[in-house]
């Protein structure tokens, strides 16, 4: 017999090589074979060597493009959570699972960093004087998709009668703002 359980799984794509080029430079030099193919139109009339040109470029870019997005075209994140325990699996990360009976409290810190507009996910489970963590970003799961591991989180915190607590820090001008997180 296998136990209800409850999962959020998110695919998302991978980050491209570092070596990939931002698709404001394709256009730029895209815009560059243009200028170059009116020139040889202008130099050279009635040949086909702007054409050849113009089309070895294009042809490049699409195939970079494509064998980039080929090579990494994403992989699953699992948030699963049953009436025995709490899954995260991540690429890259080893499994985190933490069992019901081995914590008391789940405390959620969600962080706001200078950085971009860098937001992080702590999760502590907290039992007496340990403390369990684990960190998920938007670079792991989409925001809709941390909503709901956040709603199926308290939901099943009260179910199993755990204390469950979600506060936003928010650093402003190196002043921590801690209030607590509508879910």
């Amino acid at each position: 017999m296998e136990l209800e359980k409850d999962e959020v799984i998110d695919f998302s794509g991978e980050k491209f090589s570092s070596f990939s080029i931002p698709c404001s430079i394709g256009l730029f030099i895209m815009l560059f074979a243009a200028i170059i193919n009116m020139i040889i139109m202008v130099a050279f009339p009635g040949t086909f060597l702007s054409i050849y040109i113009s089309l070895g470029i294009i042809i490049i870019f699409v195939l970079y493009y494509s064998y980039l997005l080929t090579q990494n075209p994403g992989k699953i994140r699992k948030f699963a959570i049953s009436s025995e325990e709490i899954e995260f699996t991540l690429p890259n990360i080893p499994i985190f699972i933490i069992k019901w009976t081995d914590f008391e409290k789940i405390e959620i810190r969600m962080k706001k960093l200078e950085l971009k507009p860098f937001i992080l996910y702590e999760f502590h489970f907290m039992k007496d004087n340990s403390d369990k963590t684990f960190d998920i970003s938007l670079f792991h799961f989409h925001r809709e998709k941390i909503d709901q591991i956040l709603i199926l989180l308290k939901d099943y915190s009260n179910k199993m009668k755990k204390e469950f607590k979600a506060v936003q820090e928010t650093i402003v001008s190196g002043i921590v703002e801690v209030e607590d997180l509508k879910i």
